[in-house]
């Protein structure tokens, strides 16, 4: 396989986002032109999540219900995050934007944070585990959840805006484009919201 490197950085960001080298609960750093590791992060528990990078953090769940934000230039974990009362896997990615992180659970939450302090904003119930990992679109977020619902909440204050009931839950995430919103459930049904003019 033939990669097309354009900078260091956005290499490392690549590797840092989709390599487990190693031991699972060791999140490593690598510098692909010289196939060497910059540095390693413990985070306590295994992971299959791909990481949201923004900037030289990044962010990721693990299957012991922990969320950690991590620089990853300077190798340190700078939060972490654990639902007191539900501790439960997370198999969600996140998605992350400047101002909001947001995560599902098995806990049966949607969870979203201050991307630099940590900070919990807002949380937001349904009726069964979130494996699906949310989309941000302007001030939305859509993630759909096993109880069969893909929900449409405010980015804001994770407030309902809508919700489809599909019959099927989600373990897969929606794809957005051309003002279209693309998602399958469970049962192999795919649904596509949007405008039919467009």
């Amino acid at each position: 396989m033939i990669v097309e490197v354009l900078d260091f950085e956005s290499v490392v960001q690549h590797i840092v986002a989709n390599s487990f080298v190693v031991r699972p609960e060791i999140r490593h750093i690598v510098d692909v032109a010289k196939g060497e590791a910059i540095s390693s992060e413990p985070i306590d528990a295994p992971t299959g999540v791909t990481p949201a990078v923004l900037g030289s953090r990044l962010y990721l769940g693990t299957e012991n219900g922990e969320v950690f934000c991590i620089d990853w230039k300077e190798a340190k974990t700078k939060w972490t995050f654990a639902d007191e009362r539900r501790a439960q896997p997370i198999r969600s990615s996140p998605a992350a934007t400047e101002s909001t992180v947001v995560i599902g659970g098995r806990s049966k939450k949607i969870y979203a944070f201050d991307p630099g302090s940590g900070e919990l904003q807002w949380t937001f119930p349904t009726r069964k585990r979130v494996d699906s990992s949310p989309v941000v679109v302007g001030q939305r977020v859509f993630v759909g959840s096993a109880d069969g619902r893909l929900y449409a909440l405010s980015l804001g204050d994770g407030k309902k805006v809508w919700e489809y009931e599909t019959g099927a839950g989600f373990a897969g995430s929606a794809a957005v484009a051309q003002q279209r919103l693309v998602i399958a459930n469970d049962e192999g049904v795919i649904f596509c919201f949007g405008s039919k003019n467009q």
